[in-house]
């Protein structure tokens, strides 16, 4: 089929006036939606944690991963009616990445603080969605396109990633953006990503482990001078403003560590499956580090394709390993959603739009289902189940879209399905 290319106008017409006028009345609306959500709702602790611990350091004099921190967090979130179970708000976070929360820090008002950054926030998560369809290179009939869109920003995940305005989704934009540059050949901006995503281990480690192995295999030299240049002028300013930050962080590391909150694979099995919930766990945690050490031996010198399939699995095994995490880190599995909805809407063209369509109304409805039904004694083993629902699904779609993933068609039946 021939393709007509039209030659770009030279000046705006009246209806790309009409289009960025709405666009940003659009972004003006969102910004006065935000400022007065964060004036009327409680959460943001993921961003108060890092703005209170900033603005101690800088006014204060205080050291930002004290129980002094803590304790000030703790008040704006729970308003002094803290009780066992709630976040303890300990700073975990590397001073080099605090540094990037001094510019926001100098704002004095909580509320509005927590509204800048949560804009910054749902625009990374829109960037998400659409670097995510990138990467698939599904050339998908823009009723998917914008469905997915929606399933991406409003999805159960990804509103409580906002409503704690979680840096989990400005890293789930990294991991995109790594992904897509590293296809690119950006090997320099890579790195620079990559100088900025060494934190939130339990998000993104088993992703990180295998991005370096495969650029070190690579030879792809120009990714570590990126990412030791960026690193080291970061590590360089984080010691001359405080050389003595590493015990205390590596402190309030195990502390967080030690604190019975967030979500661990075990845990939830154990009260799910009391009697069977420890060798389940156990069972789950060593095949993900088989299928994850037999899925990189291939992908570190595969193409592309076996590579970004690789990656998908990564994140979405990361949550299963056995390590505390938190709900709304699952908003990264966005990533490996968008691969799963391609490949099944282009394998199966004749039942492609209604089985897709399907399965992204699955994957909205059922963790929103769980959190509109849990009431009363009923909430725990929700949360549990909400938590479990997209990891062990996502895991599940890969496996299933995988031959199809990371190989192209080889045999004539294959290409007449999907010409079908």
């Amino acid at each position: 089929m021939t393709t007509h290319f039209q030659p770009p106008s030279k000046s705006l017409t009246p209806r790309d006036y009409q289009f960025i006028a709405l666009a940003v009345i659009l972004f003006l609306l969102i910004c006065a939606a935000l400022l007065y959500a964060n004036f009327t709702l409680k959460g943001g602790g993921d961003f108060y944690v890092h703005w209170v611990g900033a603005r101690a350091f800088l006014f204060d004099k205080i050291d930002p991963y004290s129980g002094e921190v803590a304790a000030r967090v703790q008040g704006l979130v729970y308003e002094g009616s803290t009780k066992a179970g709630d976040e303890p708000y300990i700073l975990d976070t590397p001073f080099q990445i605090l540094l990037l929360y001094f510019p926001i820090s100098l704002v004095s008002d909580p509320a509005t603080a927590r509204a800048v950054f949560t804009l910054f926030l749902e625009l990374a998560l829109f960037a998400l969605a659409v670097l995510s369809l990138r990467l698939t290179d599904w050339e998908s009939p823009r009723f998917f396109a914008i469905f997915f869109a929606f399933l991406a920003v409003c999805n159960f995940y990804a509103f409580q990633a906002v409503y704690e305005s979680s840096p989990a989704l400005m890293l789930a934009f990294f991991y995109a953006a790594i992904l897509t540059a590293y296809r690119a050949e950006a090997d320099e901006f890579v790195g620079a990503l990559l100088s900025f995503s060494l934190y939130y281990w339990e998000v993104g480690a088993p992703f990180l482990i295998l991005f370096f192995w495969r650029a070190y295999r690579e030879k792809r030299t120009r990714i570590f001078a990126g990412f030791f240049m960026f690193a080291l002028v970061m590590y360089f300013v984080a010691f001359l403003t405080y050389p003595n930050w590493v015990i205390p962080f590596l402190r309030a590391t195990v502390n967080n560590l030690r604190a019975d909150f967030g979500f661990g694979a075990h845990a939830v099995l154990v009260h799910l499956l009391p009697a069977q919930g420890q060798t389940l766990g156990w069972i789950l945690t060593i095949g993900l580090v088989i299928a994850l050490g037999y899925e990189w031996s291939s992908a570190v010198s595969g193409d592309f394709r076996r590579f970004y399939w690789a990656s998908c699995l990564s994140l979405a095994a990361a949550p299963l390993l056995g390590f505390r995490t938190e709900i709304e880190h699952l908003v990264v599995l966005i990533i490996p959603l968008a691969l799963v909805f391609s490949v099944v809407h282009d394998r199966w063209r004749r039942i492609g739009n209604g089985l897709t369509f399907l399965l992204m109304l699955f994957i909205f409805a059922i963790p929103w289902l769980l959190y509109f039904l849990s009431f009363g004694s009923s909430y725990k083993f929700a949360s549990e189940s909400t938590f479990l629902f997209l990891p062990l699904s996502t895991l599940v779609g890969l496996y299933w879209i995988r031959w199809w993933a990371i190989r192209p068609p080889r045999i004539l039946s294959d290409l007449a399905n999907q010409k079908s």
